[in-house]
């Protein structure tokens, strides 16, 4: 299980009542979490080259590109390849589940409402599903 005292979570979302309930429900789950918020795109590149992260949630459909934009941006950068990546969207058809998971290549999906509760264990999964596919490849 992934170490939860020393987390840090970038969570992108343009709406900004999104980025709060978020931060206030993962702090109220983990006050140990450090959750840092971007409202873009572009501020979540910038948080990225700033920052290290273990893992990066972020809603598929914003103003500026989408978070399968970021997550593109993302993947052709070798030193991001371990981040695991949330989508959250209230795109729930089972064809759009299997569209970010299979052509873009998020590690978890979670549809809109969410519950923070949902959101942490997905981060929590994620970070030991990527540290286990890299254990396996060394």
């Amino acid at each position: 299980m992934a170490n939860t005292g020393e987390l840090r979570l970038l969570i992108v979302d343009d709406v900004q009542v999104h980025l709060f309930l978020m931060r206030t429900g993962l702090r109220r789950i983990d006050p140990f979490m450090c959750v840092d918020l971007a409202a873009s795109v572009k501020e979540a590149q910038a948080s990225l080259i700033e920052n290290t992260y273990d893992a990066v949630v972020c809603d598929w459909m914003m103003p500026d590109g989408g978070g399968h934009e970021l997550l593109q941006w993302m993947r052709r950068r070798p030193h991001f390849n371990r981040v695991p990546f949330i989508m959250i969207s209230a795109r729930n058809d089972g064809n759009d589940v299997i569209k970010a998971f299979v052509e873009h290549g998020v590690d978890d999906y979670v549809i809109k409402p969410f519950s923070p509760d949902i959101v942490y264990q997905k981060v929590l999964s994620s970070i030991d599903r990527v540290g286990n596919r890299f254990l396996e490849v060394r």
